[in-house]
């Protein structure tokens, strides 16, 4: 068989992870007679490791970027490319599928943002997620599989689509998996090197993430006697939010027990996972949660919104409430921050989390659909498999 995986629309870290941690394990286990291809823009290339592993690459005009001119082509030059290449499945990374081709379409699902309103920030964010609803809808009811990152994201597409639950393709729900790299740095971690009442939070940093909410906790936090500080890393894709959080920062008066960092390295990444004693992110809708399940495997506690994928991910490793509650944030990260047995509790239900999330472990479900499964029965019968238990 030959499978053309669609990326795209890969815009973000976060989405390279997913797809090509994916695309590298399909590569070891696809087995004789199967190959796979790689559309992508020119300036956008696959790691070389994938190509080591196996994969060809076709890469075409970096105008594909932007997504009006990406669905045109796409519904115009793709099928003649289809056919040029003789492809025999699709898997789109973007969470719809192409109308009208003439090849069985999966689709990997992990944008939730369209049906999330405060994500979209004007009338181009919001013409963007109208026609991103209806590009979903469509794969809803067509695709020949969906492959959902989370619980959460199918339970939003379900939402979003349900007086179409009766013709709804079969579904996959397929975890993200952490890379090596992450265990081997936690399994040198000594956990004597954390700093006292020390917060995480780590993130590309939106509105919808919560990051207000956290900063009003802390305040209550060190009103209250506790001696806290928040470390925030990340990239800070809206300015607008930076000045924002600046301001608050400065309201509150929190100018000595917060650190912004930015964009940091992996090595400081993972150092900064086992230096602090809790990781917050009070967001809105995340779709699985990288950053959380990373800290999980240096055993760091999750204090996180019952709202998004990464309660579901985090399972039994901290708490989980509502977002936008400063109060409830204060009091589950006051217990974290003081309660040594119960800190130590889900230390290590964390890192026996963390250990489920192995590449090898959560891409095998995405594997039976693409070649194992549908090659036993195109229809796809099964609608319910899991990455977990």
């Amino acid at each position: 068989m030959r499978l053309l995986v669609n990326a795209l629309s890969i815009g973000s870290m976060s989405g390279e992870h997913v797809v090509y941690g994916f695309l590298r394990e399909l590569l070891a286990e696809q087995g004789r007679g199967n190959e796979l291809l790689i559309l992508h823009t020119h300036t956008q290339t696959p790691p070389r490791e994938l190509v080591e592993l196996g994969a060809q690459l076709v890469p075409v005009s970096d105008q594909l970027k932007r997504w009006v001119f990406r669905v045109c082509w796409e519904v115009v030059k793709l099928p003649g490319l289809l056919r040029r290449h003789r492809i025999d499945r699709v898997l789109n990374v973007s969470g719809g599928i192409t109308p009208f081709l003439s090849v069985p379409q999966v689709s990997l699902c992990m944008n939730p943002w369209c049906y999330v309103p405060i994500a979209r920030g004007g009338w181009k964010d919001a013409t963007k997620a109208f026609f991103q609803r209806h590009y979903y809808r469509y794969a809803f009811t067509h695709a020949e599989h969906m492959i959902y990152i989370s619980q959460h994201l199918r339970c939003l597409y379900r939402m979003h689509n349900r007086r179409l639950l009766t013709q709804e393709a079969p579904s996959t729900i397929a975890w993200v998996g952490l890379d090596e790299a992450i265990f081997e740095s936690a399994s040198r971690q000594d956990d004597r090197h954390r700093k006292p009442g020390s917060i995480l939070a780590v993130s590309a940093w939106a509105r919808w993430k919560g990051l207000d909410t956290t900063l009003h906790a802390l305040r209550k936090l060190i009103d209250r006697g506790t001696p806290a500080s928040l470390t925030v890393a990340g990239p800070w894709p809206d300015q607008i939010y930076e000045r924002q959080i600046a301001h608050l920062i400065r309201d509150l008066q929190l100018d000595d027990h917060v650190e912004v960092l930015g964009k940091v390295t992996l090595p400081q990444l993972h150092e900064l996972y086992g230096q602090h004693q809790v990781y917050c992110l009070m967001s809105s809708c995340e779709s699985f949660g990288i950053p959380a399940a990373e800290a999980m495997a240096f055993g760091t506690p999750v204090v996180s919104t019952q709202n998004c994928a990464i309660a579901e991910v985090c399972s039994g490793a901290g708490y989980f409430g509502p977002a936008g509650d400063a109060e409830w944030t204060t009091r589950s990260l006051e217990v974290l921050l003081n309660d040594t047995a119960q800190w130590k509790f889900f230390s290590d239900q964390a890192v026996l989390s963390a250990a489920q999330l192995r590449w090898p472990q959560v891409s095998q479900p995405l594997h039976d659909v693409l070649y194992s499964r549908n090659d036993e029965d195109p229809s796809g019968a099964a609608s319910e498999v899991s990455a977990v238990n």
